[in-house]
């Protein structure tokens, strides 16, 4: 595998109504899980909607300082609001066609891990493997049908487990 996207709201975090980035709370762990990945070789990317910025809420909020905290290796933010009709707001591809184009990845060996609906959909547009975690948005769209997801797990903080269980090669 060579890189495993995360959404941020609801996804390294509990809590998926954020409406200002400093109510954010993400898991402790976060850091530890990012170090696990990347001990297995594998690229750590953060995906995310931010549509705050669009918006003015972010009161200048420094998503790279948060994200570089983590231990991420890059991160792609939509900017926009769900009016603005761009290309990467997900689940538009245009966030993974950035990450694809500047670390010239295979999307087939890439996993995209979220919440929601939208992070799955953005995922399975560009081929990527997909977990959809149970946290934020996750169980309501299990509830509401949806199961377009490859994997599904509680939450982020089972990552490790599901790894040492089901990452047996390279070639997932």
């Amino acid at each position: 595998m060579q890189a495993i996207f995360f959404d941020r709201d609801g996804t390294l975090g509990e809590s998926s109504n954020i409406e200002f980035p400093t109510q954010f709370h993400p898991f402790p762990q976060i850091k530890d899980i990012f170090l696990f990945i990347k001990s297995l070789n594998i690229k750590v990317f953060i995906l995310t909607n931010q549509s705050c910025i669009a918006r003015g809420k972010d009161n200048g909020y420094d998503f790279a300082r948060e994200f570089r905290a983590y231990g991420a290796d890059d991160w792609f933010i939509c900017p926009h609001d769900t009016g603005d009709h761009c290309n990467c707001r997900k689940p538009a591809t245009g966030l993974l066609e950035q990450a694809k184009e500047k670390y010239n990845l295979d999307l087939s060996d890439c996993l995209v891990v979220g919440d929601r609906d939208t992070d799955i959909l953005c995922g399975k547009k560009m081929g990527c493997k997909t977990m959809l975690v149970l946290t934020g948005r996750g169980k309501e769209c299990v509830d509401k049908g949806f199961n377009q997801f490859d994997y599904v797990l509680n939450s982020v903080l089972d990552i490790p487990a599901w790894f040492r269980t089901n990452y047996k090669s390279p070639n997932f």
